[in-house]
């Protein structure tokens, strides 16, 4: 099948898989288009997971200023631990919650750029959004290492910001986006990302273009380039692959009928 017929007309266009592809093409091609499951081990999200969940119900029921609330929601779930706590804390010495005019979390955003072609719908999940001083205050919480010194330097904050603007527009606020580290081992946060018109039309013809450049491709090839391929989860499988490994998929048996177990 040619791989342009696995595009669809209106191409999705997500953090993760836009990150992705600014990557490599190769991964995009594994993850968004053929959907293959990594063949090679990836770093657990789950504490990641919990920890979003976690600062959600907080926020749902009281506030996370609030250390007998905090506490009891953490106990409630079963992850009244030291880490957890002392994530917490480090969210609330940055939370504007006690001056925001209102407030949402978990929020999934869309976006759809329709000329000049090609078409592309842009859509995010967005953990917080803070409205409070004449800003749309959009928090992504992180729970890994940072990468960056500044938000805008982030490929995925891209797509977050362009499905944010229209929102943050409508209302008359100024967009902001801060990527909010949890760890206690990150020291300070990258700098926040305050978009004015000018950027945004910037970062939507950026998306545009990336789009246009799906559309180009043929072979979807890697990057092969060692600091890139270390750690891609397709690494062991990808053909351009500058760092090999073994899969780590289930090895299926046969048994003598030749049925696959």
């Amino acid at each position: 099948m040619p791989t342009k017929r696995l595009l669809s007309d209106i191409i999705s266009i997500t953090p993760s898989n836009y990150d992705d592809f600014t990557r490599c093409a190769r991964l995009f091609y594994c993850t968004a288009l053929l959907g293959l499951p990594a063949s090679d081990p990836t770093p657990s999200t789950d504490q990641g997971l919990q920890m979003h969940d976690m600062l959600r119900k907080i926020h749902d029921d009281g506030e996370c200023h609030d250390a007998a609330h905090v506490a009891d929601v953490l106990v409630a779930h079963g992850f009244d631990t030291p880490a957890f706590r002392e994530m917490v804390a480090r969210h609330a010495n940055r939370c504007p919650s006690r001056a925001v005019e209102s407030s949402a979390h978990e929020v999934d955003v869309a976006r759809f750029h329709r000329f000049p072609t090609p078409m592309f719908m842009a859509t995010a999940r967005i953990d917080a959004v803070w409205i409070h001083d004449g800003y749309l205050d959009a928090r992504d919480y992180k729970t890994g290492r940072k990468f960056t010194d500044a938000v805008a330097d982030i490929h995925s904050a891209h797509v977050q910001a362009y499905a944010l603007a229209a929102h943050a527009q409508a209302r008359g606020l100024r967009l902001r986006l801060r990527y909010e580290y949890l760890q206690p081992e990150v020291d300070e946060d990258p700098e926040p990302w305050e978009l004015d018109d000018e950027t945004l039309i910037t970062v939507e013809e950026e998306l545009r273009a990336a789009v246009e450049r799906m559309w180009a491709q043929d072979e979807w090839r890697g990057v092969a380039e060692v600091e890139v391929c270390r750690t891609c989860r397709y690494r062991s499988i990808c053909r351009d692959s500058a760092a090999p490994g073994e899969a780590a998929w289930p090895v299926l048996s046969t048994d003598p009928a030749g049925r696959h177990s």
